[in-house]
């Protein structure tokens, strides 16, 4: 029986080899600043972008990957096998998912297409896609790969804090009075993924105090079989964050990466958070 294709997007910053060696096709975002439009881990890398936004005020703006794209894909795949599974980044963060859709729905008679809204982004979105794949890889057809993506997402915790409101009020996550008072005030929002969409927490008015509220977020979990520390240019808070985790839960899997584009478009550049993967 052919094997089941998986097809994610770059939000799930999954690195080119890896995704080459589970047979993952990984569709761009397009990340658009200025006058400039650049594809998401091809033309543009993490470090490439937060330099970008050090040196000018720019706006980033996401663009899901087009209904051709995922329809082109599918074709593609269709000439290997009739079952695709599209895990994808949140339907309330950007387009992908609709677009999935929209481009699965004429093909359903041919093949046996599952498209997954997985409301997670980053390396949340990356866990839940690897796995998926390497369950392909072992032989599970297409309902047993959905099963297995449906029963992570919910196990998959996403937390962070920004270091500005702008970038939350332009992405339209928070209103323009809430970011000026919030910029006012010094105000360091603690953020979660809730159901897809960027939730404010709590509000903390230094970097010591977001930590330390990330920190009790962590602890909280009973069975974490292992956690992402995400930041983008602020080793420091890193350091900070793993000493205090450690001081709590010695033997915790940390993995510490520079969060991609797709995130920072909401976060800016300044952050840090952590992906929990919870154990069953």
């Amino acid at each position: 029986m052919p094997q089941v294709k998986i097809i994610t997007d770059s939000a799930a910053e999954i690195s080119p080899e890896l995704a080459a060696s589970l047979d993952i096709t990984v569709l761009p975002l397009t990340i658009q600043l200025g006058a400039q439009s650049y594809r998401e881990g091809i033309d543009l890398t993490p470090k490439e972008f937060f330099s970008k936004l050090a040196r000018a005020p720019l706006t980033p703006e996401l663009r899901a990957p087009s209904l051709a794209q995922f329809e082109q894909t599918y074709e593609e795949w269709m000439k290997e096998t009739d079952e695709i599974v599209a895990i994808l980044n949140s339907s309330k963060l950007s387009k992908t998912y609709h677009n999935a859709q929209r481009a699965a729905a004429p093909l359903m008679g041919r093949a046996k297409i599952r498209v997954i809204d997985s409301q997670l982004i980053s390396t949340g979105l990356g866990m839940v896609v690897v796995q998926a794949a390497q369950a392909a890889q072992e032989g599970a057809d297409v309902e047993q790969v959905v099963r297995l993506a449906r029963g992570l997402i919910p196990r998959t915790y996403i937390a962070a804090f920004a270091d500005t409101l702008d970038y939350l009020e332009r992405s339209g996550r928070i209103r323009k009075a809430q970011s000026i008072l919030g910029t006012m005030l010094n105000i360091k929002p603690l953020l979660i993924l809730e159901e897809g969409e960027i939730v404010v927490l709590e509000k903390v008015r230094t970097r010591a105090k977001a930590v330390e509220k990330l920190v009790e977020f962590i602890i909280e979990f009973t069975h974490i079989e292992k956690m992402d520390v995400l930041h983008s240019t602020t080793p420091e808070d890193v350091a900070l964050l793993i000493e205090q985790v450690n001081l709590q839960l010695p033997n915790l899997d940390m993995k510490v990466e520079v969060y991609g584009p797709s995130l920072g478009a909401f976060l800016g550049p300044g952050a840090l958070g952590v992906v929990v993967y919870e154990g069953m």
